[in-house]
């Protein structure tokens, strides 16, 4: 009789296997595990446009041509909203992770400028979206990243972190007994006769 190939031995053998029942982990002990189902979003990522590097926020249209001086009217740090907006021949100071403000389309970089008092002069021309992270660039709020039947890695638990899973639905883990049977195995601790073996 032909033995079966290896991959139709295994597809029998998975044909009546399922994934054991779902359970919610927490995020730091979902390692390796298998997730149960979908996973999306729960926040946009970032969820409004940033800063992409130090320098300042303004209208591209006011250093369309360079050298341009601006009055600097605040400053936006990373990590905060931004209050104010700008107006022509306005610029902000911004920080790399700052939000973008009402009326600013470009980003200059702080080494292509010169700051005097509350006036800086801005040396580069740049174009609309210039050092600008747009609002959603990485992931949006419910969309799915992460598919059912995945094993989790780190990077995965990274990602799911920054969308906001503090648990995760995944299969329970199987438990598993190994028993081993034969004339030819003692238990540890035993002679074993001739032919026998100590079963381990």
């Amino acid at each position: 009789m032909a033995l079966m190939p290896v991959d139709d031995a295994l597809a029998a053998v998975l044909a009546g296997a399922h994934g054991l029942d779902t359970e919610l982990v927490a995020i730091e002990d979902a390692h390796r595990r298998v997730l149960a189902r979908d996973l999306a979003a729960l926040r946009t990522q970032p969820p409004q446009a940033m800063s992409a590097m130090d320098g300042y926020a303004v209208r591209a249209a006011d250093v369309a041509a360079t050298p341009a001086t601006l009055r600097v009217i605040g400053e936006i740090a990373a990590g905060r909203p931004a209050t104010i907006g700008i107006g022509p021949g306005e610029a902000l100071r911004i920080f790399t992770g700052g939000v973008v403000p009402d009326g600013s389309d470009a980003v200059v970089i702080q080494e292509d400028t010169v700051r005097d008092g509350d006036r800086v002069t801005v040396n580069e021309t740049v174009k609309s979206g210039r050092h600008i992270r747009p609002a959603g660039i990485d992931f949006k709020e419910g969309q799915v990243l992460l598919r059912q039947g995945h094993r989790l890695n780190d990077r995965d638990l990274a990602l799911a972190a920054g969308m906001n899973h503090a648990a995760l639905p995944v299969h329970r883990r199987p438990r598993l007994a190994m028993l081993a049977t034969g004339d030819a195995l003692v238990m540890p601790g035993t002679t074993p006769a001739p032919g026998q073996i100590v079963y381990s």
